[in-house]
């Protein structure tokens, strides 16, 4: 990330003439961000961020000086979310965040306000299922909350999954309830969000997954593997016009690879895409047919077209 740029106070040519005033320096851009356009998608923070293990998912703090993201053993077995800040010029080596140590599947973060969403197989505060519902923990200074379950509609029954929200409060949402996987939405009432509808215009009978909303609310990326795909999950858009949201693109070869692509997210100013591929990367397809390890990458939104 570029430095803010010096101030400079320029004196006069005149004689007596009195200095200029100092000019306000641009503001510094976001750690994310990228001085020059970014048109082809890019894997982000590479040796740190993305690295030899499996790393999917991605959050930012609203000022993109921290990122949160599930990084994964080698074999899936343990998921934790893991936390990097930027400070030096350089993202910082990612460390666990302490309610999320791997004895519980911990996935899908997400950053509305304070609160840090996400997805969870832990004990709910009554019962006993082992499905996946929604959390939060708020961050007061240094020190995190205890998670808070979700009630209502993000942790009905079954799994629920890939929480993203819009600045208005709307929250999307992934659910097995209904059969293989469909997307929900679910207005925001008091602090809760009791009931939810599917997004009807995307829905087909494949499997639809990982909605990401942008912050404006305007458009909206998911996962799925309906015919005239590119290979493995693709990544689709559908923007919203006057309520109602344009038929599913794939967004080709832009973005999506012969692999696994998924687990959309967008930056905290909407400018970018990030997403997860198990593309070759940091390191090459695994020759015995294993699953690759997956990788995280980042496109600006206005290179996809839509």
């Amino acid at each position: 990330m570029r430095s803010a740029w010096v101030l400079i106070t320029i004196a006069g040519c005149g004689g007596g003439k009195a200095p200029e005033a100092a000019r306000p320096a641009p503001p510094a851009l976001p750690a994310y961000a990228s001085a020059e356009p970014i048109t082809s998608v890019r894997m982000f923070a590479p040796g740190v961020v993305s690295t030899a293990a499996p790393e999917f998912a991605i959050a930012f703090t609203p000022d993109g000086s921290t990122v949160y993201f599930d990084r994964a053993s080698d074999d899936r077995s343990k998921l934790a979310i893991v936390a990097s800040t930027f400070a030096n010029g350089a993202w910082q080596t990612p460390t666990p965040l302490p309610f999320s140590t791997g004895e519980f599947r911990d996935v899908d973060p997400f950053v509305a306000g304070d609160r840090l969403y996400f997805s969870s197989n832990r004990p709910r505060p009554v019962g006993n299922e082992t499905d996946f519902d929604t959390w939060y923990v708020v961050q007061t200074g240094q020190a995190w909350g205890a998670p808070v379950h979700v009630e209502g509609a993000p942790s009905g029954p079954g799994n629920q999954v890939c929480v993203s929200i819009a600045r208005d409060g709307t929250l999307y949402f992934q659910t097995d309830a209904t059969g293989a996987g469909d997307i929900y939405r679910a207005a925001r009432v008091g602090d809760g969000y009791p009931t939810a509808a599917p997004v009807a215009e995307i829905t087909t009978t494949a499997p639809e997954s990982n909605p990401a909303i942008s912050p404006d609310g305007t458009l909206l990326v998911f996962v799925s593997d309906r015919e005239g795909g590119k290979g493995g999950t693709d990544l689709y858009a559908s923007r919203a016009h006057d309520g109602a949201w344009s038929p599913a693109r794939n967004l080709g070869p832009t973005v999506n690879s012969p692999f696994a692509d998924f687990a959309p997210a967008f930056s905290p100013d909407g400018k970018y895409l990030f997403f997860t591929s198990e593309r070759p990367g940091l390191v090459p397809t695994p020759e015995t047919g294993a699953r690759p390890p997956g990788d995280i990458y980042q496109i600006e939104v206005a290179a996809l077209g839509i």
